[in-house]
């Protein structure tokens, strides 16, 4: 599976073929008022297009995360001290960047597309998860007193760290066409895929 490649700490580094028909034009439907085609069309044109502004909004939440990644400060292992204070500002990094990322996923707006919602749960499940792991490992170090304390919550800080390098950041998208193809044209989704359609952040000493 391809990788999207962004820093994650310490040792881190994230057709449509449109086949024209040959003939003549098709004959109306008897009962069907002129017009009727054409607003059909419109009505489609509209749910593409609704697709696509939720698709950009959910890649755009999903970006605050790799940003968030992409700004995190080295772990300083001079002493364990400087490790300990380090890898909380690392955290708190990372903290930050799932609070914007759950806070936009939670006020996306509702899309006419059967499987929308449940990939929106699932991903607000996934990324509170490692926000509260995140979290914890944070208080962890907060409270260390003792070095073999201080020792063991920096070694923890590598968790939540893994559980971001295993993220696939459209997870979801493919088992719903109308998104896997609203993906494509949405700018953020592109700008997080490349040409790489399940994007991901490296884990540490990938």
């Amino acid at each position: 599976m391809h990788r999207f490649r962004e820093r994650v700490g310490l040792c881190a580094t994230l057709v449509l073929c449109v086949v024209a028909g040959c003939g003549g034009a098709p004959t109306p439907d008897p009962g069907e008022p002129e017009g009727g085609r054409r607003t059909s069309t419109t009505a489609d044109a509209s749910a593409r297009d609704a697709a696509v502004t939720w698709a950009n909004d959910y890649c755009g939440a999903v970006s605050e995360l790799v940003l968030s990644v992409s700004e995190m400060p080295n772990i300083d292992a001079s002493s364990p001290r400087r490790a300990s204070e380090t890898s909380g500002q690392l955290l708190e990094v990372v903290v930050e960047g799932l609070d914007r990322t759950v806070d936009r996923l939670e006020s996306l707006d509702s899309v006419p597309v059967d499987g929308a919602d449940q990939v929106r749960r699932e991903a607000l499940s996934t990324y509170g998860g490692i926000r509260e792991r995140a979290r914890a490992v944070l208080e962890d170090l907060s409270v260390a007193e003792s070095a073999e304390a201080s020792r063991d919550a920096v070694s923890a800080v590598r968790e939540p760290l893994d559980d971001i390098g295993a993220l696939d950041l459209l997870e979801g998208f493919d088992a719903v066409p109308e998104l896997r193809e609203a993906s494509g044209h949405a700018p953020a989704c592109r700008t997080l895929t490349g040409a790489d359609p399940a994007p991901r952040i490296d884990s540490p000493g990938s």
